[in-house]
């Protein structure tokens, strides 16, 4: 995989695209038929290559990336691993259920408080219609008590609430209202101002059919106050009100609908490859940390191909990028065919392409991987160029434990393949007996 260190052989050195000669000093390790890179071997890479960075966008979308390892950037990432990348558009799009919650939480809170606080204020500057020390009175700063608690909890919660609590918080929100409204006879004025917070709440925040429930309780809450009420044209204001309750909940809900496909459209973009349609590096970290964990959580066996092109600087360079462009996009478009629908296929470089097998021991990796690297050869004949892969094999818990042990024992043994004559596949080796936990 492209990164710094020990550097393949220049694709452009060989001698043509897919070409299958091979230099007289290795026909002894081209005709062995172990295909295990053996660690002591001279050709086995003493330092290993470390995994660059995902690329910007503008690179992304076309074959050219820099590969002079007198580069600053390259000659540092020898030394170390880059640091920590900012959370993506991908990673936050993932983990935006657990964040929008917590939001509609603190926010639930927020509101409560408000709402107590312009309660209180009112109530004790402005009085009710019973008077002060009137049960009127009374069950108004009763209500904002109880709501100034409540949203105290909400605020101060270091977790989401519960997602049933926080669905029924703006029913709950809106029969306090009612209750306290009812109570002292208020007129519907009163009901449509106040009654309106917990409606956009849930439209905002909450799932269609919550917003859905929650206009149909508030409009009962209003129903109440109105009866309960006094004055002329009160089934006039029910109307008014609840008409223009249920259109305030429609227009809510378009503009959230186009606001959540534009966010859907944003995070498909920022994990996908341009060039070739297959998921980018990003998307390839992410999903290759996913597959780690869930391997230590069930045992299970996982495998990682390191998939290069060989003489692919010869295309470029002969025929000129678009041509290498339309070689890259026939293999993203070839790749996917050739695993199964669990597995994952990435651009994760130039040339380069990364496959994740869940639930494929060594063995079965190695066959894979033989069994692309024949596809790619024989489909590609076809091509206007055709081209070759080597293929780096890795294996946890094989040949690595963690997810950067498993990334260079397998571009370490695509390097091998590349050293021994390209188009050839390579296992990294098992680990040693003292390494294993």
């Amino acid at each position: 995989m492209s990164g710094a260190g020990p550097r393949k052989p220049e694709d452009g050195a060989g001698d043509g695209v897919g070409s299958r000669s091979r230099a007289p000093g290795r026909a002894a390790e081209q005709q062995s038929e172990d295909s295990h890179v053996s660690p002591d071997s001279p050709k086995y890479p003493s330092a290993p290559r470390l995994i660059a960075p995902a690329q910007p966008p503008q690179l992304a979308a076309s074959n050219r990336f820099p590969k002079d390892p007198s580069s600053p950037a390259i000659r540092h990432r020898r030394l170390r691993r880059p640091h920590p990348r900012h959370l993506s558009v991908t990673s936050v799009w993932e983990h935006s259920e657990v964040e929008h919650r917590r939001f509609a939480t603190r926010f639930a809170g927020q509101l409560l408080l408000i709402g107590a606080g312009l309660g209180a204020f009112l109530t004790l500057v402005l009085g009710v219609q019973g008077g002060i020390f009137s049960a009127g009175w009374v069950v108004f700063l009763g209500a904002c008590a109880i709501a100034a608690v409540w949203g105290l909890v909400f605020v101060l919660l270091p977790i989401p609430a519960p997602d049933p609590v926080l669905r029924a918080t703006p029913a709950a929100a809106a029969l306090l209202i009612t209750v306290t409204l009812a109570s002292n006879h208020s007129n519907a004025a009163d009901g449509m101002l106040l009654l309106v917070w917990p409606l956009l709440f849930a439209a905002y925040l909450l799932p269609r059919r919550t917003a859905y429930w929650t206009l149909a309780i508030v409009v009962g809450c209003l129903t109440v106050i109105l009866a309960e009420g006094s004055g002329p044209g009160r089934f006039e204001a029910w109307v008014e009100t609840a008409t223009s309750l249920a259109l305030t909940l429609v227009v809510i809900l378009r503009v959230r609908g186009q606001a959540d496909r534009l966010k859907a459209a944003l995070a498909e973009q920022a994990s996908t490859d341009p060039l070739t349609g297959l998921s980018n590096r990003r998307a390839f970290d992410a999903a290759l940390e996913r597959e780690v964990a869930r391997q230590r959580r069930t045992r299970a066996p996982l495998s990682l191909l390191a998939v290069d092109v060989d003489h692919f600087k010869k295309i470029n360079d002969t025929w000129g990028h678009a041509a290498g462009d339309d070689t890259l996009a026939a293999l993203g478009d070839l790749l996917p065919r050739l695993v199964r629908a669990s597995d994952t296929v990435s651009r994760v470089g130039g040339e380069e392409f990364g496959v994740l097998l869940p639930d494929c021991t060594a063995p079965q990796a190695r066959a894979r991987a033989d069994a692309l690297r024949a596809e790619v050869w024989a489909a590609s004949r076809g091509w206007t160029h055709p081209v070759t892969v080597s293929v780096g094999v890795a294996t946890v818990p094989d040949s690595a434990e963690a997810l950067d042990d498993l990334v260079v024992a397998a571009d370490m043994a695509l390097y091998a393949a590349k050293e021994s004559g390209r188009d050839r596949v390579r296992v990294a080796p098992k680990r040693r007996r003292e390494d294993v936990p």
